[in-house]
């Protein structure tokens, strides 16, 4: 309880006093006595810090209770899953080999019949995605996506969105690449795609930055998604904001910008889909395409809406 109210006040320090308290438990002589409850709350300590060693200190407590006569007592996939998000703070390449090793083992163990082995759900999968994307490792995440789906861990919207939303916040030449091949496969395994997945899929492709090629490919990854949400009539104010966005970033030239920008923003002021998003990236352009004072028209269906 005392654990659970600083984590409240101070998640950091929560983190501090879980992590001395598991690393006096697992280096004494002594037997240690922890509920399920009580390793539970440890980890959920760890599983909010932002600290690296933090997540190190949850999978050693994870492999020193694996190795205790109180694994089946002790060890639940839930618990399991807060390993994998202790990790997913952490978007470096450090954390995701981690993060990667730790799951690979506990894969390795239980298609060989190890009755003891706890495997994450798809939350505590989808948390690992996180630094595995983050770090130009999509190819491997993609890789584990297949083994868990051959372990009848079904993925949902937020598996892909995990993966998706990794690529976008960094700068890199590749990022669009990735977000089509993660969204191609999306929407190979879901029946429906969120409004969200669309977002963050276009949002990644924004986020690209390299050669002139690379980011017209990129324009045209996030133009190709873009219209499938229309399609799919799966868009909302933020979908606007994010393609109108993409054409900021990876277009350089002023005139064929505008070209793209106009009909997507007349479009979007006709859906009434113009929020703060889009009126924040129109007003960078200082374009005449947007009064002072918008009409109500024009805002009436954004949630995004001031």
């Amino acid at each position: 309880n005392v654990l659970k109210l600083q984590g409240k006040v101070n998640p950091q320090r929560a983190a501090s006093i879980a992590s001395s308290y598991l690393t006096r438990a697992m280096s004494s002589d002594e037997r240690i006595f922890i509920d399920r409850v009580g390793f539970y709350t440890l980890l959920h300590a760890l599983s909010r810090s932002n600290k690296f060693e933090d997540a190190v200190t949850a999978r050693n407590a994870w492999e020193w209770i694996e190795k205790s006569d109180r694994v089946d007592v002790v060890l639940t996939s839930e618990a399991c899953n807060l390993v994998t998000i202790a990790y997913s703070k952490n978007k470096t390449e450090e954390a995701a080999a981690e993060v990667l090793s730790f799951l690979s083992d506990l894969i390795h163990r239980y298609r060989q019949g190890d009755k003891d082995t706890v495997l994450p759900t798809k939350v505590g999968f989808s948390a690992a995605f996180i630094p595995l994307c983050a770090t130009n490792r999509t190819n491997d995440a993609l890789s584990l996506l297949k083994i868990i789906k051959a372990l009848n861990i079904v993925p949902d919207a937020g598996c892909y969105i995990s993966m998706l939303s990794a690529l976008a916040g960094r700068k890199s030449t590749n990022g669009a690449v990735y977000a089509h091949k993660v969204f191609q496969q999306m929407k190979e395994d879901l029946e429906d795609v969120p409004t969200a997945a669309f977002n963050a899929a276009i949002n990644a492709c924004a986020w690209v930055s390299g050669s002139p090629v690379g980011e017209r490919k990129a324009l045209e990854i996030a133009f190709e998604i873009f219209q499938q949400a229309r399609k799919e009539n799966s868009y909302d104010s933020v979908t606007f904001g994010l393609i109108i966005k993409a054409c900021m970033h990876l277009s350089k030239d002023d005139n064929a910008r505008m070209k793209l920008i106009q009909p997507v923003f007349e479009l979007c002021a006709k859906n009434g889909l113009v929020g703060s998003m889009v009126e924040r990236e129109m007003r960078h352009l200082a374009s005449r395409l947007i009064p002072g004072k918008l009409p109500q028209e024009w805002t009436k269906n954004a949630k995004d809406k001031k």
